[in-house]
C-alpha cells in the first residue's frame, strides 16, 4: 500500500568517484536521517528496505558551494508489478552506451536486489533528449539498456529475468527545450515485469 507514513529504511552514501561507502546507516522509526556531506565529490544516495524498490539519489557537490541545505521526501515503492523507478546514477559516454565506472555502484545495487528477490523480473527502459534524429536516438536508448542488462547478466543473474527496450525521445518527463530539461529526460528506469 502506498503511504506517507515513514518507513525504517538503510541509507547509504557512496563516492561515486571512488566507489567507496562513506556511510551506511538505519533511518529512525519514522524514516529520519540527517547527514553533513563534504564538498569536492559527487555522491550517490540509496535508501532500501526489504519488500520495496531501492531510491536512487544523486548528490553532485563538486559543483555546489557551502551550506548547501537539502530535504528531501523520499517515496519507496513497494516491488509489484509495474512498478518503476529513476536509476539516477547509471552514466554513459556522451552520445555513446559505454557505462562509465561511476555507474558501477548503482549497478551493483540492481544486482544486489534482484539476489534478495528471486521471484523478481525487471525491464530496462531507456530514454534521450529530442537532440538530434528520432532513429539515432531510438538506438542510443535500446544499446544503454542492453549494455545495463549486459552488466547485471555478466554478475550471475539469469537473462531470462531480465529485457530492455529503448524508447528514444517519446517519453519525456521535462521540457525539452532546456538542458535542465534535457538532463532529466535522458535517464535510466527499471520496470517491474514479474514478482
Amino acid at each position: 500500500i502506498n503511504t506517507k507514513n515513514g518507513l525504517p529504511s538503510a541509507v547509504e552514501l557512496v563516492d561515486l568517484s571512488t566507489g567507496q561507502a562513506l556511510s551506511k546507516v538505519q533511518t529512525d522509526e519514522d524514516g529520519f536521517y540527517l547527514v553533513t556531506l563534504p564538498l569536492g565529490k559527487d555522491y550517490l544516495f540509496n535508501v532500501n528496505r526489504k519488500g520495496y524498490l531501492f531510491y536512487s539519489g544523486n548528490f553532485p557537490f563538486s559543483q555546489k558551494t557551502p551550506d548547501s541545505t537539502y530535504q528531501i521526501d523520499i517515496p519507496l515503492q513497494p516491488i509489484e508489478m509495474n512498478a518503476n523507478i529513476i536509476l539516477k546514477n547509471i552514466f554513459f559516454e556522451s552520445n555513446a552506451y559505454n557505462l562509465k565506472t561511476e555507474s558501477a555502484s548503482e549497478l551493483d545495487i540492481l544486482v544486489q536486489l534482484l539476489n534478495e528477490n528471486p521471484a523478481l523480473k525487471i525491464q530496462i527502459n531507456g530514454h534521450t533528449d529530442n537532440i538530434g534524429k528520432a532513429a539515432d536516438n531510438m538506438t542510443l536508448s535500446n544499446n544503454r539498456a542492453k549494455a545495463v542488462v549486459t552488466y547485471i547478466t555478466s554478475k550471475g543473474i539469469a537473462p531470462a529475468r531480465l529485457t530492455f527496450k529503448g524508447f528514444g525521445a517519446s517519453k519525456p518527463i521535462a521540457d525539452n527545450a532546456s538542458e535542465e530539461g534535457r538532463a532529466q529526460n535522458r535517464r535510466t528506469e527499471l520496470q517491474v515485469t514479474g514478482n
